[in-house]
C-alpha cells in the first residue's frame, strides 16, 4: 500500500486518489501497529501540526464557508436598512443587550455543531445554517440603539474572532463532505464520502478546544469591568494568535500531503 502511495506520487496522480491512497495506508498502519488510545503527544501532534495541515490543505471550503456567512451578514444589515419584518422577527429591538450577547454565543456553539452535522445533506443544510446565522448576528448588531450596539460588542469583542473561526471550519468540514457528495471525481462516492468524511471529522475535532478557549474568555475576560478598548484590543490579539497559529503551524505537513 505504501509503495503504491509512492508510486501515485512520483506519476503525478490526482490529488483525490493520492489522498485516498493516503487514508487507506494511514488505516492499514493502524490497524497493524494499534495504539492504545490517545496521548498527550497525540493530542499535541494534532493540534501542532495535523490540525493546522487540514486546515491548509482544505483552506477553500473554510473560505467559502466564511463568504456564505458574509453573504447572510450582509443581507441581514440590508434587511434593517430597508425596514424588512423579518429582520426584527430575528432579532427583537427590547431584548437586553447582554442577554441578546448571551443567545449569540450560545447558538454560535450549536452553529459549529449543525454547520459540520448536516454536510450529509450535500451541504445545502451546510450553507443554510451559515447564511442564516450571518444574517441573525447582523440584524442583531444593525437593531440595537447606539449605546447598546456598544455593549453588545464590547461583550463579543474578546471571544468572537476565535468562535467566529471555529464555525467557519465546521461549516467548511460540512462543505467538504456535501461536495464529495456531489461531486465524488475519480473515486466512488462511497469511497469519497469516506476520504471526506475522515478528513471533516478531524477538522471538527480541533474546533472542539477553540470553543473550549472561547467559553472560558466568555466567562472570563469578555463580562469583566475592564475598559472596553483593552477588550478590543484582547480581540484583535486573539484574531493575531490564530494568523500566527495557522500561518506557520503544519505546513510542511500539509506540502506533504498535498504533493
Amino acid at each position: 500500500m505504501v509503495s503504491d502511495l509512492a508510486f501515485a506520487r512520483s506519476q503525478g496522480a490526482s490529488v483525490d486518489l493520492v489522498t485516498y491512497l493516503n487514508e487507506l495506508a494511514g488505516r492499514a498502519h493502524g490497524a497493524i501497529y494499534s495504539a492504545p488510545g490517545p496521548s498527550l503527544g497525540g493530542i499535541r501532534t494534532f493540534l501542532l501540526r495535523d490540525f493546522p495541515a487540514l486546515f491548509h490543505s482544505n483552506l477553500k471550503y473554510i473560505v467559502a464557508a466564511a463568504v456564505v456567512f458574509a453573504l447572510g451578514s450582509i443581507l441581514g444589515l440590508y434587511s434593517v436598512d430597508a425596514g424588512l419584518d423579518w429582520g426584527e422577527w430575528l432579532a427583537p429591538k427590547k431584548v437586553d443587550p447582554a442577554e441578546m450577547s448571551s443567545r449569540i454565543m450560545t447558538n454560535n456553539i450549536k452553529v459549529t455543531i449543525i454547520a459540520f452535522a448536516t454536510g450529509v445533506s450535500a451541504g445545502v443544510l451546510t450553507v443554510y445554517v451559515l447564511f442564516s446565522n450571518g444574517a441573525m448576528l447582523s440584524v442583531v448588531a444593525a437593531s440595537q440603539t447606539a449605546s447598546q450596539r456598544a455593549k453588545l460588542w464590547t461583550f463579543v469583542a474578546p471571544h468572537g474572532v476565535i468562535e467566529l473561526t471555529a464555525i467557519f471550519i465546521a461549516g467548511g468540514a460540512g462543505l467538504m463532505i456535501g461536495c464529495a457528495i456531489i461531486a465524488p471525481g475519480n473515486l466512488r462516492r462511497a469511497d469519497a464520502i469516506r476520504v471526506a468524511a475522515g478528513k471533516a471529522l478531524r477538522l471538527f475535532a480541533g474546533t472542539i478546544p477553540m470553543l473550549i478557549v472561547a467559553g472560558a474568555i466568555e466567562g472570563f475576560i469578555s463580562p469583566s469591568s475592564i475598559p472596553s478598548w483593552s477588550k478590543f484590543v484582547f480581540s484583535g490579539l486573539t484574531g493575531l494568535a490564530l494568523i500566527l497559529y495557522f500561518g506557520f503551524a503544519g505546513r510542511d505537513a500539509a506540502a506533504f500531503e498535498n504533493s
